[in-house]
């Protein structure tokens, strides 16, 4: 189950818009339950009453190894740019998931990298010894 918090700014929360969230969320994200330790969703009306393309979704999906994924979607439509933003993240958290983690440097060298550093310490050791 999504732990999903839901923000709103200027932007009315009806219970309908709560389902559409909670539902678009567990949709797009349900496959990755596992990785996934929150979710915020922030709605915004960026221009009040003016109209236009002016209702932003801003998602952030925490991932599991202390990773965050901010998508964002603006429309003139509030549902319309929670739906845009679901999609995105959907892609987005995909690709952050399955993106590989590139190993240690000395472990991928078999440790002779760091073996050869130590030797060059030691030997610039022993030539400043004093008799």
């Amino acid at each position: 189950m999504l732990n999903i918090e839901l923000r709103s700014w200027n932007v009315p929360l009806s219970e309908a818009m709560r389902e559409h969230v909670t539902r678009r969320l567990h949709f797009a994200l349900g496959r990755f339950t596992h990785r996934i330790e929150r979710v915020t969703v922030r709605l915004v009306d960026i221009n009040g009453p003016r109209g236009g393309l002016d209702k932003r979704c801003r998602i952030v999906v925490q991932l599991a190894p202390a990773r965050r994924v901010v998508i964002e979607a603006i429309d003139s439509d509030a549902y319309a740019a929670v739906s845009q933003a679901a999609i995105r993240a959907d892609e987005t958290v995909a690709r952050a998931v399955t993106r590989r983690r590139p190993r240690p440097v000395a472990s991928r060298h078999g440790g002779a990298r760091l073996a050869r550093q130590r030797a060059r310490v030691e030997e610039t050791a022993e030539e400043h010894v004093l008799p």
